[in-house]
Order: C-alpha cells, then structure tokens, then sequence
C-alpha cells in the first residue's frame, strides 16, 4: 500500500493474529499443549518472515522501493516479536528436539533483526526510523521481565546492537544532530539493552562474527549516557527524559534475578572498569551520581534531571504496584538520599533549565512517593528537604533559629552524614539566595498550614512543561503515579487547604512570581496558576485579600532584601490596576503618615505607595530601580484614574435611579477630591523634593495627568501650592547643561555675533522650549481652572507669584510666573484688590518684585514678560504704589549712568514705564497731590527718547506719545498753557532738562543738550506768533509769559555751560540752542531798556530772555560786567546759582521721589509713603514778577566768538568740530538779527548791528589773517571758512555811509578793504575758504553803500571775484 499507516495497521493486526495461538490450534481439546511447528505450519509465519528478509536485503541496494521496505520492516518485526514469544513461552512439544522448521525460522529472524539494525543508519529517514520502530515492535514484551534472549539470536542481536551504537553516535553529532532519528533510536535502545540483559558476556556460535553481545551492550550503554548533552539534546532538552526511560528499562529488565557481580561499596571517583562489572540498575545509578550529575559540563547536569526522575518515578511506580522486591527498586530506595541531594543540588544550579528544574521538582515528589511505600513516615525527608530550601518567614520552618540555636546545633552535628546538605541561617548552604526562593516560599507555605507533605503537591503544582502533558508522559509522571498513597487528594482539595491562608500567602506568592531570578519567577508563576486558576479567579483572590495583600507588599517594598524590595515592587505594580477608592480602604483625606499605629485608609496607602516607589526609584540596586520605574508608571496611573471622576462610573450604575445616580456622582466626585487632594499635597511637599531625578520625573508627570483630569472643584484646596510647585519645576527639572551653554556661548568670542545676542537667543530658545513643555501645559491649565474656584483661592495665588519671584532659581521660572500673573490679571482682576497700599499688601509687594526681577534679569525674554506683566498688573494696583514705583524706575534710570552706567538698569526702568503707561493707562488720570505724571515722569521720557541705546529711546518715545495722548485728553492743564504738549508741559520740560544739564553723568548732559535742542527747534522756546504781529488775546498772554520764563532760564543755563571752559561731547548743541532760543527772541527784544509795545503791558524784561543794548558789550547778562571783570571759572561758577530756585524746590518738594534706595534686593523694597501736596513744586504764575537777568545779545555773541576762536589745548580731541560748531552757530545767530517792524526800531538796529561789527570784526579779521600765514597755531581752513561766514552775517546794511555812520579809518570798516580781503581768499588752495570768501563779498556788495558800487574799481573787484568762483570746475559748490 501506499500508506504507511495502513502498512502499520496490517503489519499489527498480523501481529496480534499470530501471537492468538488459539486461533491456529484445531484439536478438539484445548488443553492440549500448544505445538510451535504445527503454529509455524498453519500460520504461514515463516513464508512472511522470508520474504520480508527479502525485501529488506533490497533496502541496501541501488533501487529499491520504499514503500515495501517499510511494510517488510513492520510485518518482520511482527512476525519475529510472535515467533519469540511464542517460543518463549517454553510449551513446544519438540522444546528438546528442534525441528528443522524452527531452526530456519530462527536464523531468518536473526537475520531480520540484523537487517533491521543494519537499516538504522540508512540514507532515507523513512525507513531508517521504520527499522527502529521494527526493532522496538520485535524486543518488546507484555510482563514484568523481559524474555530470555534466544541463543539464535545472538549474532544478528549482537550486530544489530553495534549498528544501533554506531546510529546514535552520528545522529547525535554536531553534523547530523536529529533528534527526532535520536528519539526513535533512544527507544530502540533501551528495548535492546532490556532483552540483552539475559544474553550478557555471550559470543556468537559463528567464527566470522567479532561483535560480542555484553560489550555491544556496554557500548549501546555508553552512547545514551553520550545523548544528554549532546547535540541532539541542545535541540531537543526532551531526548533526556527519552534517555531515563530507556536506561529505566535496561536497569529493571531482571527484576528478580540474582547478580554475582553486586557491590554495595562504590568508590567515590568513577571508575569505568567497576561500571561495567556492575549489575545494570547498579551501573546505571553508579555512573550517574558518580559522572553524569557532577559533570562540569551544565548541559549533561540538566539532562541528568530527567534521567533521575525517570529512574525513580519508575522505582515508585514500581513500589506503588507492590513490586517493592525488585533489584531496581530495592537500588533506589537505598540511594533514596542520593536521589533527593541530587534533585537539590540540581535544582539550585544556576545553569538549570525549566525542564531540569521541574524534572527535580518532580523527582523530589517521587522520591517521597516511594519512601511512603516502603513504610518511611518522610520525617527525614522532609526535614533535609526543608532545611535544603532555607529560610522562611513562617514558623515551624527548621531554619527558623537564632545564632545561638545555630552555633548549638552546628556543634551537636559534627558527625552528621555526609549526603546531608550543610545549611546556614539565610539559605542551603553553597546555593545561592535566588535559586531556591520559589521553593524557600513553598516550603513556608506548606509549613504555615502544618502540613510539610502538601510542599510535594505545591512542587508537583508548580511545574508548567508540555512535557507533562504529552500522552506517552500523562500517566508515568502524575502526581498520583509519583507520590501515591503519600499525595494530597486533588489540587482542588489543595486549594481548599490553603484557602483560610490566602491572606498570609498570596503576598508571598505573588512577591515570588516576580522575583528577579527567572527560575523563581517561572516556577512559581506556575503555582500561582495552579493555586488560584489564573485570570479572572486570581484576580478574584487577590481582590478578596486587597488590603492585607497590599499592606504586605509595602512592607516588603522597603525591607532589608533587595530581591524580596524588586519582587514586591512588581507584585504591587500589578495589583493596584483598576483599584478604586473603596478598594484602597476609603476614608477621608490624611496628607501625611505619621505612623504605622495610624488607621490605615486610603490616603495612608497611597502615601505609602508614592513612598515606596520614590524609594525604589533610588535604589542602589539596578534590578530595584528598574522595578521602581514600572511601579512608578503603575502608580501614576491608578492616581490619576483615582483624581478622574468620569472613569469611576462602572456599568452598574446605568439601572440607578436618577436621586441614586445623582448621589452616586457626588460620592465619586467626593472621592476623586479626597485623591487629588491626598496626591497632589504629597507630590509637591515631597515628591518634587526628591533627590532622585527619575523620581523627579514621575511625579510631575503624574502631577501633570492629575491636573489634566481633575475638576476645578477637585484642585481647589491645593491650587496654590500645586502653581507653586509646577512654576518652581519649570527650571528645576531643565537640565543644568543648557545654562552652562548659554553662559559658555555668551563669552565664546570665536563665534560669530555679540556675546549679548547669542545669550539672548539661546535663552529664547530655552524658554520656548519650557512654554511649550508639559509642565508649562498643566500650569496653563491650572491658571484656567482659577476663574471657576472662589476669590479666597483665587487671592492665595498671589502670594505665591511673589514668592516664585523672589526665590525662583531659573529665569524660566520667573518667565513663567510672569505669564501666569499676565494671564490672571485678564481673568481674573478681583483675586488682586486687597485693601493696604504698603508692603503688607501682596498685589504691591508682586508689584515691587516684577519690577526689581525685570532689572536684574540678563536675558531680554524673560525681561520683557515680566515688564509684561507688570504693567497688566499695575492696572489692578493702588494708585500710589503704582506712583511710588515709577518714580523709582524714573530715578534708577537717571542714576544709572555715567559712573553708574548701567544699561541693564536703564533699560528695565524704561520698560517699566512703558508698560504701566501702556497697559495701565488708568494710572495715568490720577498723579496724586503732586501729578507725578505731568511733572516727573513725561519730562523724564522726553530726556530719556534722546538715549543712545536705541531700545531704551524707543521705550520712552512710546511713553511720550502714549502718556502724552492721555495727558492731552484728560485736560489737566491748569496751570500750563500751551498747544502742543511740549508746549503744555514746558515748565516741567525746562527743570528736567535744567537738571539732566547739572547732572554728574556726561550722557545726561548730552540728553538735555538733545531735548533743548529738540525744543528750540521746534519754535516751543519763541515768543507766540501773534506775540510778533501783535494780536494777541489773554490765552496767548499767558503762553507768551511761560515761553518767555522757560525760554530766559534755559537761555541761561546755556549760557553759564557755554562758558565754562571744558569742552564736552554735546556741548556744541548747547550752543547751537542757545544760539535759536536768542534767535527767537531777539526779534522782539527790548532795546534801551523798553518793550516794544507796552501799551499792551504783555512783555516785561525781567523775562525777557535776550536784550538789546548798545553799552552792555561787557555785559553777558544784562548789568553785570563779566567780560570786563574777567571773572575765573572758580568765581563764575559760585556766581551760577542765582535764580533757579524753582529747579531746586521741585527736587526738593518732591516727596514721591524721596526715599533710600536698597540695591536689588527684592526681599527688602522701601515703602515710599505718598504725603499730602506741599505746593512748592513749581513757581506760580503770580510769582513771576520776580527779577531775572536777561542775556545779553553782544554778550552772548562775544561769548560764542571766544569758544570758536579760543586757543585749543593739548588735548585736541573734539575741540575742532566744536569750534567750527561755535562759530556756524553765531554766524547764524547774527543772520536773526533782523529789522524788524515798528517805530524806531529799524534805525535802532542798524546802528546796533554796526556796533556790534565793530566790536566783533576786527577779531574776525585777526584770526582770518593769522590763518593764512604758515605756522603750526594757524587757524585750520574750516574755521577760516566759518569765521569768513560769521563775517558774512556780521555785515550791516549801508556799511560805509557816511550819512549814518561815523567810522575811524580802519581798515576792517572801509567796504573796498574789506572786498579787496576777501577776493583774495577767492584764491586759497582750500575750497571751503574760497566758497565763503565768495559768499562774503556778495554780502558785502549786497549791504555796502551805493557810493562804493559806483566806482569802477569796484565792479573790477566784484568781476574778478565772480569769474574765480565761475572758473573752480572741481567744487561745485564754489562756482555755485
């Protein structure tokens, strides 16, 4: 057939049909003996027996059939198994005399078993493996015994034993390892070495035959002994226990039979020699416990396991039958403790697989099973067994024992046996703590219930290999074949037996099922499963036994063992999944753990959890931290399921009714605000304190989950603290490295940019990063919850903005807190109105500490959002600590520079100011009793938007426009007049600038030198234009008379700083305002002592700032001599303090600005209380009838020629610019003073303006000529070419007539003189002198008398002039 199923089937239907002798006896009596050649003769068995040796011969030629071989095999084997034990039975008539018949019959099967043999190595599996099952089929026997060897038989047995020798070792060699050829052979094996066992030592008959039949079954002995660990095992760890029961049948063939070669005495070495001498089930166990088990090779150690249990479950099925006088059996049970050390010493190797360790378990089991049936009670057993696994925590344990106790029984056991394993307090004593902790727990478990006999059952329990459930193995290795009369009834009546001490043993067990070790975890995995039936069942017993469960683990979490601290952090990570409040034990909230004498609740617990974990996390032990962090994640969970009330509502709450359901949702939410308030109090008291990073990291992400899913309601008792705790992480938790690279890359000077800008950029970036961060996400998140809380809650966060402020270790931090107050000063505006205006008040006290953070912060992001804030905050503020706060940002940034530069100060005070200006401008309608805006601050910004930090001047400029546009709507002006508001701030504008002018710093000079010239420019220092044309209404009188105040006193200033000789970077803008203020002014001038119209009584001189006389050329200011005098520096400047007393008194009268200034220290900001107005800071309108001395305008002119033509010093730097500045400036100057409209005033002038020639000109002339001469003092061109252009402006009209003057005969008056000096410049090899020398001979001609221009020299003069400056074809400017 072509199925080798049915080819199987047939071959054992022949089988069972030949060996039913009845069916072929046909005498009528059955009682008449049986005749095997009548059997042989009937059956045909001879003819099937040919003819398979036939089929079987073709097997090793070229071509053969492999479908008929592996038939012949099978039916050969068949027939040979029914001819020998039909021949066995010693029943044969003829037994004395063989027939002829028989005789051919036996040599055909010998022959059949040779071929067979010769078959095992054979090329294709198929048939190789048919040739095995065929041998297994022929030798195999129903009986106790095997049958005795047939001396026919010896020879081809002998070969087929050689054959089978020589297959086991190929295929269980690296370059033909098949375990499934090694399976079928190992089984062949131990069928053979059974039937050989009668045939031991015997020779063949036949000369040619060299195989004898003990040494091919010695050497058949030795290769399955070669199997375990061989290559064949590594791929199949099952083939060991293949072997055992082969070497199992071999050692119990003759279980009765008497061996003249037994010893009782094994050497302690192996001795090979003394192996083979040995009896079967002798040699077997000898060679085993001697060699195969203290191999150093760990791979034969594992597969001995298998072997020893297959030998003694053999034994104890043997003895469980009542077979107990069996050679084998009685071995056994003698070398009982061998076995049980063995199984030990096994199972506690490191190197020990599952199928070991549980062959050992197993074999344990065993071994008790067949000492019960030999009549021992297991007291000895029980107790190495017990003291083998180690320490326990339960009593009755023999390794529960103090030192003492220790010491006394060491010293009592001096001569103990030597197979008894030596044990210390701790552990068996040469095996490790891990690899006996599963056994350590079964052994306590079984002692706990005063039962040491169930810890067989728990072993037998806690094996899990599909091994065991294989059918072959189902029934040899089950508890009932392996323990007998000495097993437990059922594993269900285990379980009942261990039912009341769950409570005790499910911490146990469930620590155990994750400990570290691997053998451990498995072993005791498998119990677990057994004990509780896995899944829903264990989770039901562990739901029943939560609390005492829990409370143990935690216990053990934080306990002297590192393996029972990881085993217990995994245990309790796995139970706490889905746990509620109810099943953690209920109750209220409790935020600390004072103790363990404290009612455990479920706030106790989590406390406790959160401990252990936050310990685990930093363990020493890595094993410990890496169960820590599964823990951690565990227990962030269930928290945060805990603090979320839409996760709570279980499936049977959809049948409630709806007063049930209503009431079921409060308790929930109840709960929910009892968890977030336990965990989230804890988290931030403790578990942000943690000095563990990892930790760290754990609880602000649970911190973060909570916040995510909690209610307002639910955060509210602890949302202060919890804004606290997450702004005070934002630089906590970033890594110290970022600021190292920042403050590394501020001063890298190799990289490109400023130092400033790479510090600013990287701290853009790490702020981004920490906005955009989870932590930054969940603080967002709180901050909204605020508006849903109660005001009470509400105003405790301002507290805590301060003090994040204030003791914020990263500018992250103070960033983010500035955001946060940002953010509430939208939101909510009513959790900052608290009543006090001083320091007690925490709105002002945030207030101070935004504005002193914002100074000392370097990077400009986190400056800028708090500046942000600040002004969002200083709307919500009381009006005069928002008052207080800008004067003192007014006064830093005017204090911080010169000497003091500081433009980190600076900059912070502008932006201060812009913000409150900006974001506040509420503050702005109210300036207190002394209108700090008009008076302080506005005039401040005006100096401050002529900064030379471009971003500190564009802040106040915003100041300016934005306090300006309210200032002007608001409609406070009482006391000013004016239009522009320059002009309606003038007063205030003129004292700022009076100050920044006296002030030490040389770039606040420079300030006020911008800003007055900004002023004068802008025509706010001149008289009213209905002033000039003499239209005027009483508005404009009063305009006028604040101009002219202002326009007198600042005039003034100039003119003393104009004097004064040290030359100052800005001090040319000084003149050049001084130069428009008299410019201005002097159009409307008094001249001889009266106005120019006093029928109105508008202008009086004592305000006049300018005046026009023709005796004061001595005069700088009217009356006083100076130049005549020839006062020093030294008298000049004790001279300067007249008549500025309003400048002093405003300083001095402002009590807003008053106050000690402590540094930046923000935790101790002075209080500057708002007094009541006291008046004095600025002169009223009806005390300006008090005398003031006006400027000369000869004075002030001469002044300004002696800056430019004054003799540089050694130190010429900035003195030429200056100079030629000076002498522009008065050039401009002389161009205003102009005729103007009126009686008598146009010959007045005119005979000014020439008295005023006469004394300046020849000075004029002097330096023009001494600048022409060659020496190192000349006058450099530039100052030539001004000095030609005040000449120019100088020159009056009708210069040379007589009819009006009355001039010497010098040679600077006569017009012709003069147009003949300056043609000849027309020539110098400087342009600019031959532009303005052209430029002055066309004043000259346009101003001269006709009487001059009539002459033809003249006209020669004024064409020779003309056509140089035509014929300059380089300058252009010259030819134009």
């Amino acid at each position: 057939s072509s199925s080798s199923k049915t080819r199987r089937h047939l071959s054992r239907i022949m089988g069972c049909l030949y060996e039913d002798h009845c069916l072929w006896n046909d005498a009528s009596d059955l009682s008449e003996k049986f005749s095997i050649s009548q059997w042989l003769e009937k059956s045909g068995l001879l003819k099937n027996a040919e003819m398979c040796r036939e089929i079987l011969e073709k097997a090793f030629e070229s071509s053969f059939v492999a479908c008929e071989v592996h038939g012949a095999a099978f039916l050969g084997s068949s027939c040979l198994r029914a001819f020998r034990l039909g021949d066995a039975n010693g029943t044969a008539v003829d037994s004395h005399n063989v027939s002829p018949t028989i005789t051919k019959c036996w040599k055909v099967c010998s022959r059949i078993v040779n071929l067979l043999g010769k078959g095992l190595m054979h090329a294709d599996e198929v048939i190789g493996n048919a040739c095995a099952q065929g041998l297994v089929i022929s030798f195999s026997y129903d009986g106790h015994d095997a049958p005795i060897l047939n001396p026919f038989l010896y020879e081809g047995f002998a070969l087929a034993l050689n054959e089978l020798n020589s297959a086991l070792k190929k295929f269980n060699s690296i370059d033909h390892a098949d375990p499934t050829r090694a399976s079928t052979l190992i089984r062949a094996a131990g069928v053979l070495l059974a039937a050989s066992t009668s045939g031991a030592g015997s020779r063949s008959n036949t000369e040619d035959v060299s195989v004898d039949l003990g040494p091919a079954r010695l050497q058949c002995t030795e290769a399955l002994f070669s199997i375990l660990g061989g290559a064949a095992y590594r791929k199949d760890e099952e083939l060991s226990l293949a072997v055992g029961e082969a070497l199992a049948a071999y050692a119990d063939a003759f279980g009765n039979a008497k061996w003249s070669n037994e010893s009782e005495i094994w050497p302690d070495d192996y001795d090979e020699v003394f192996a083979f001498d040995l009896p079967p089930h002798q040699h077997v166990l000898y060679t085993l416990f001697q060699r195969e088990v203290t191999h150093t090779n760990p791979l034969k150690r594992n597969a001995s396991a298998a072997v020893l249990l297959a030998l003694v479950a053999h034994a104890s099925r043997q003895a469980n039958l009542g077979r107990m006088d069996r050679a084998m059996v009685k071995q056994v049970s003698k070398n009982i403790n061998l076995f049980q050390n063995s199984f030990i010493k096994l199972l506690s190797d490191p190197k020990s697989k599952q199928l070991s360790r549980e062959s050992c378990c197993r074999g344990l089991a065993a071994c008790r099973g067949l000492a019960h049936t030999l009549g021992d009670d297991g007291g000895i057993l029980n107790e190495r067994l017990l003291k083998a696994f180690g320490q326990t925590t339960y009593g009755g344990s023999a390794m529960i024992e103090t030192e003492s106790q220790a010491r006394e029984r060491r010293n009592e056991r001096d001569g103990a046996d030597a197979d008894f394993p030596e044990t210390e307090i701790g552990g068996a004593a040469g095996i490790t703590e891990s690899a006996l902790g599963a056994f350590r727990e079964m052994a306590a478990a079984a002692i706990s219930l005063g039962r040491p006999d169930t810890v067989y059952s728990l072993l037998i329990l806690s094996t899990s290999h599909s091994a065991w459930l294989a059918p072959r193995n189902r029934d040899k290795y089950n508890e009932r074949s392996l323990l007998g009369n000495a097993r437990a009834e059922n594993s269900v009546s285990v379980r009942n037996a261990l039912r009341p001490h769950l409570g005790k043993l499910v911490p146990r067990l469930l620590r155990a099922c994750n400990d570290p070790n691997k053998h451990t975890r498995e072993q005791m995995n498998s119990l677990w499963v057994a004990l509780t039936g896995g899944g829903a069942e264990s989770r039901a017993v562990i739901t029943q036994n939560f609390l005492s469960t829990i409370d143990a683990l935690i216990q053990d979490a934080v306990c002297s063992s590192w393996r029972a601290r990881a085993g217990a952090c995994s245990a309790i990570s796995d139970i706490i999944v889905g746990r509620s409040w109810d099943e953690l034990g209920g109750g209220g909230v409790v935020v600390d753990d004072d103790g363990e004498k404290m009612n455990t609740t479920a706030s106790i617990r989590l406390i406790r959890l959160w401990r252990s974990a936050l310990r685990a996390l930093d363990d020493v032990r890595l094993v410990v931290r890496e169960r820590g962090e599964v823990l951690g994640r565990s227990l962030r969970a269930l928290t945060i399921r805990l603090c979320d009330p839409s996760v709570l509502i279980s499936s049977d709450d959809t049948f409630l009714s709806d007063s049930d359901q209503m009431k079921k949702d409060r308790e929930i939410e109840v709960q929910a605000e009892y968890a977030a308030a336990v965990s989230l109090g804890w988290l931030v008291k403790y578990g942000l304190n943690a000095p563990c990073p990892e930790a760290t990291g754990i609880c602000i992400s649970c911190l973060l989950g909570i916040v995510d899913v909690s209610k307002p309601t639910t955060l509210q008792p602890v949302l202060a603290e919890l804004c606290y705790a997450l702004l005070m992480a934002m630089s906590g938790l970033e890594p110290a490295a970022l600021n190292y690279l920042q403050v590394r890359a501020a001063g890298d000077s190799n990289s490109g940019g400023s130092g400033n800008d790479r510090y600013d950029n990287l701290e853009r970036i790490r702020i981004q990063a920490a906005m955009s961060g989870p932590i930054a996400t969940a603080l967002n998140k709180c901050l909204e919850m605020v508006k849903h809380v109660d005001l009470e809650t509400q105003q405790k966060l301002v507290p805590v903005f301060d003090s994040s402020l204030r003791t914020g270790a990263g500018f992250a931090t103070r960033a983010a807190t500035a955001d946060a107050v940002s953010n509430l000063s939208n939101s909510c505006p009513s959790a900052f109105r608290f009543k006090g205006i001083s320091s007690v008040n925490p709105t002002v006290r945030l207030l101070r500490a935004l504005y002193y953070a914002s100074e000392r912060e370097r990077g400009i992001t986190a400056k800028d959002k708090m500046t942000h804030a600040l002004g969002n905050l200083a709307a919500l503020a009381p009006g005069s600590s928002v008052r207080q706060l800008v004067i003192k940002a007014c006064k830093r940034y005017c204090e911080s520079s010169g000497s003091n530069n500081d433009p980190s100060a600076r900059k912070a005070a502008a932006a201060t100011v812009r913000a409150i200006v900006v974001r506040s401008s509420n503050q702005l309608y109210d300036g207190g009793p002394n209108d700090i805006w008009r008076k302080k601050v506005l005039p401040v910004a005006f100096l401050g938007r002529h900064d030379e930090d471009t971003k500190v001047s564009t802040l106040w400029k915003d100041v300016w426009d934005e306090g300006g546009s309210i200032m002007s709507s608001s409609g406070r002006n009482d006391d000013t007049y004016g239009i522009t508001l320059q002009e309606n701030l003038l007063p205030f504008l003129e004292m700022a600038i009076i100050s920044a002018l006296r002030d030490m710093s040389w770039a606040r000079r420079r300030h006020a030198c911008s800003a007055l010239l900004e002023l004068s420019n802008s025509n706010i220092l001149a008289p009213t234009s209905r002033s000039i044309i003499g239209d005027e209404d009483e508005n404009d009188h009063d305009r006028f008379l604040q101009r002219a105040k202002s326009s007198s006193v600042l005039l003034r200033e100039c003119t003393r700083i104009i004097a004064r000789p040290r030359v100052w970077v800005g001090k040319a803008d000084t003149i050049k305002a001084g130069s428009i203020i008299a410019g201005k002014w002097c159009s409307i001038a008094p001249a001889k002592g009266t106005s120019f119209d006093s029928l109105h009584g508008y202008y009086h001189t004592e305000w006049f700032p300018i005046v026009l006389k023709i005796d004061s050329y001595d005069d700088l200011f009217d009356g006083d001599g100076w130049f005549a005098l020839n006062h020093s520096e030294a008298d000049y400047l004790q001279d300067a303090n007249c008549d500025v007393d309003e400048v002093k008194q405003l300083v001095a009268n402002d009590d807003e600005y008053n106050g000690d200034e402590s540094g930046l220290n923000l935790t101790d900001e002075n209080e500057f209380e708002e007094e009541p107005d006291s008046g004095a800071t600025f002169v009223k309108r009806s005390s300006m009838n008090t005398g003031v001395q006006s400027v000369s305008f000869s004075g002030f002119c001469r002044l300004i020629l002696d800056q430019g033509l004054k003799s540089p010093s050694q130190d010429t730097e900035g003195i030429l610019p200056y100079r030629a500045a000076a002498l522009s400036n008065l050039s401009n100057l002389l161009q205003s003073l102009v005729s103007a409209k009126g009686r008598f005033v146009s010959d007045y002038m005119i005979v000014y303006k020439r008295n005023l020639y006469h004394q300046l000109a020849p000075r004029l002339f002097s330096s023009i000529s001494d600048g022409q001469s060659k020496n190192d003092k000349s006058m450099p061109p530039l100052l030539v070419a001004n000095a030609l252009e005040c000449l120019a402006s100088l020159i009056y009209d009708s210069i040379g007539d007589p009819g009006l003057s009355k001039e010497q005969n010098f040679n600077y008056s006569d017009p012709m003189d003069c147009l003949n000096f300056f043609v000849g410049l027309s020539g110098n090899s400087a342009w600019t002198i031959r532009q303005m020398s052209t430029l002055a001979a066309s004043s000259l001609v346009a101003k001269m008398a006709t009487k001059y221009l009539q002459k033809n020299e003249a006209i020669k003069v004024c064409l020779d002039c003309a056509t140089k400056a035509l014929k300059d074809r380089k300058f252009w400017k010259v030819r134009q």
